[in-house]
């Protein structure tokens, strides 16, 4: 193993838990509801569960559980009577913005130290590993599943959609 991946790994470990302590919610919550925030119309159990990497009955758990707390709202999917759509309530969105803002304060402090172009650097690089990390369109919504869309350029300048679009065939042009 060499140095700088025992480096990304434990600055991973870093990043994540002051995540979780700064959003103060389940980590599966926080990436369910986000989630559902840049789902426009919501979404089905289905869709979501294979967002977050959860199975058929881990996903139903998770929407169960959002439901009683009144953060989702279930209603059956017009066209397709046998799936549940998942929408976010008026409390369950004001909670998805504030563990996203939650999430990049405390992200935005693990680069306190660098300078900037340090960080300038560092962001091609993490860019780089994004885009190389991303193999479909599934693995861009699971990378990004609580990611800020307007705050990477997406769809233009997002690294994971760009690496997705071209697997796909797709190209955007940057603006």
């Amino acid at each position: 193993m060499s140095r700088t991946a025992n480096l990304l790994g434990a600055l991973s470990l870093v990043a994540a838990d002051r995540v979780r302590d700064a959003t103060g919610a389940e980590p599966t919550w926080s990436a369910a509801l986000v989630t559902l925030q840049t789902m426009t119309d919501g979404g089905t159990i289905d869709e979501l569960r294979r967002v977050l990497g959860l199975s058929h009955s881990g996903g139903v758990r998770v929407v169960k559980a959002l439901s009683r707390a009144e953060l989702v709202e279930l209603r059956r999917d017009p066209n397709d009577g046998r799936a549940i759509q998942v929408r976010l309530t008026e409390e369950g969105a004001a909670a998805a913005s504030r563990i996203r803002a939650a999430r990049l304060e405390a992200l935005d402090t693990l680069l306190d130290g660098l300078e900037p172009a340090a960080r300038d650097q560092l962001d091609a690089l993490l860019a780089q590993a994004l885009g190389a990390a991303t193999g479909d369109r599934d693995d861009a919504r699971h990378i990004c599943r609580v990611c800020d869309p307007g705050v990477c350029g997406h769809p233009e300048r997002c690294p994971v959609t760009r690496a997705a679009d071209g697997v796909a065939g797709l190209t955007r042009t940057a603006e």
